[in-house]
């Protein structure tokens, strides 16, 4: 598991995995410096090549530019991508203030579609739906595993019946050796 948790108080706030920092600066940043070195060295006009290069470069320029923008708020250090505090009364803390752990409905990970980040989508009883950004620094399986114990204790029957149908725990107990405690089961 490369969840990257810190206990603060009651509080417990999750960041992103550093396996995960590093894979999105060498892919963003990477990208990014890379286009831009095509581009210069393709202006030189020096090899057989160099209008090869200016040609990808200025494809990939743009491409690296976008994401660039819509994923360097996860590239700052220590950012916490997610805050809750456990427990009966328990709530997840978000921009939009915080979803008490009872009056959630479901809870899934998907990727937005214009900007490519990945977003924690959490759908209320009362309709409401709340996104929190991970910036594809915590993986779907920290996530599972994150609601599963913290969260799931605390939902309602039916939430809990959708979660149980939702997540393959074959899955995770083969992949990180994750196993639900018997009390959980409720």
């Amino acid at each position: 598991m490369l969840l990257n948790m810190k206990h603060s108080g009651d509080e417990v706030h999750i960041k992103g995995s550093k396996i995960h920092y590093v894979a999105l600066i060498l892919f963003v940043v990477g990208g990014l410096l890379s286009s831009i070195y095509l581009i210069l060295e393709g202006l030189t006009f020096s090899s057989t090549f160099s209008l090869l290069w200016l040609v990808g470069g200025m494809i990939f320029l743009p491409i690296f530019s976008y994401l660039f923008i819509w994923f360097s708020p996860g590239l700052i250090p220590a950012k916490t991508i997610v805050s809750l505090v456990p427990g009966p009364s328990g709530y997840i803390q978000t921009k939009k203030g915080n979803i008490p752990f009872r009056n959630i409905k479901e809870a899934d990970l998907r990727r937005n579609g214009f900007t490519l980040v990945k977003r924690l989508v959490i759908n209320m009883h009362d309709g409401k739906q709340y996104c929190i950004c991970t910036y594809d620094l915590i993986d779907e399986l920290d996530i599972n595993v994150m609601i599963n114990q913290y969260v799931y204790p605390y939902m309602t029957p039916d939430a809990r019946k959708v979660w149980n149908e939702q997540v393959n725990f074959e899955k995770l107990h083969e992949l990180i050796k994750y196993k639900r405690e018997d009390n959980m089961n409720m």
